[in-house]
């Protein structure tokens, strides 16, 4: 799977997609990330890629020049991409969105917006899909992106042992509901003890404590 990354800040992600699990699935082909960088799409020697707001506000807003000659370029060597906007104000993705997204492993265009906006015209003339990982706004989207990259890697195929997926909060193996709590060794630490329902090592008795949680 591919996400195809239109940004101001390409930079921004180096850590984060070449550490841990991320950089296994892309070391392992599972994954693969390539970046656009936007300014490379903007008026020649300019580099600047936002304009006001047709109401003069105080903040500047994506100009749909170089944003749509980004997409264009990605269009005219991927085929039939999806394109995804990381947004404050449209669908919530839950865990059962991640779930079937995963599943298709499906490539896609991914736009970090900045400043205030995108010019919605982009949103018009390409179809773009809005998606948002919870409600509130960001300095940068690339954040989001960085979420929904993570969100997605950890659910493809072998990436994550199967095992471990199954019982992880919003899963359907614990029926969308938050996790149990988790303890390791030692069995008392600064006066506070391991339940004595994980002590019984009884699978009956662990699942039940499991489930008084969900």
């Amino acid at each position: 799977m591919k996400f195809h990354i239109i940004t101001i800040f390409p930079s921004s992600f180096d850590s984060y997609l070449n550490t841990s699990i991320l950089k296994r699935a892309k070391d392992n082909s599972q994954m693969g990330v390539l970046f656009y960088d936007l300014a490379d799409y903007s008026e020649i020697r300019t580099r600047r890629v936002d304009d006001k707001p047709f109401w003069w506000l105080p903040w500047a807003i994506i100009s749909p020049l170089p944003l749509s000659k980004a997409i264009e370029d990605i269009q005219s060597k991927y085929w039939k991409l999806d394109i995804y906007y990381l947004s404050p104000r449209w669908k919530i993705l839950k865990q059962q969105h991640l779930e079937k997204f995963a599943k298709w492993a499906k490539d896609c265009i991914l736009i970090c917006g900045h400043y205030e906006w995108i010019d919605e015209r982009i949103i018009d003339i390409y179809k773009v899909k809005e998606v948002s990982i919870w409600e509130y706004v960001l300095t940068s989207w690339e954040l989001a992106a960085m979420v929904l990259i993570d969100w997605i890697t950890r659910l493809i195929n072998w990436v994550i042992s199967s095992e471990s997926l199954e019982e992880e909060s919003f899963s359907k193996g614990i029926n969308r509901k938050k996790e149990y709590p988790q303890y390791t060794r030692p069995r008392e630490f600064m006066w506070k003890k391991v339940p004595e329902e994980l002590l019984s090592w009884d699978p009956k008795i662990i699942k039940k404590w499991k489930e008084s949680f969900y």
